[in-house]
């Protein structure tokens, strides 16, 4: 007895998982849908206007290491880049940097 319940719950459970991978079931098979990738705002290279995005001013309370060597730290949408003060040319995305409290 208590092995067939084993096995009903074993078939419940990785039907369930089973269905919980599939996005869309059409005519008894599993469609799955890729997620949808969004480009980054900018590119590494570009050269961002003044103005436009915000500065970062309190780098070590979200964890980054301090702005340095003609370069600073810029919000653009949800993501943090890092960016030649002068040029204002995007060097490199750091949002990985970022700590925790980087919402």
């Amino acid at each position: 007895m208590v092995r067939k319940i084993l096995f009903l719950l074993y078939l419940t459970t990785s039907a369930a998982a089973a269905q919980a991978q599939c996005r869309m079931a059409a005519a008894g098979s599993c469609v799955t849908v890729a997620p949808q990738r969004t480009p980054p705002p900018v590119a590494i290279g570009e050269v961002i206007s003044k103005g436009k995005y915000s500065m970062v001013m309190d780098a070590r309370w979200y964890g980054l290491p301090p702005a340095q060597d003609g370069w600073v730290y810029f919000r653009i949408e949800r993501d943090v880049y890092r960016v030649d003060y002068v040029t204002m040319t995007v060097l490199e995305r750091a949002t990985a940097e970022a700590g925790r409290n980087w919402p």
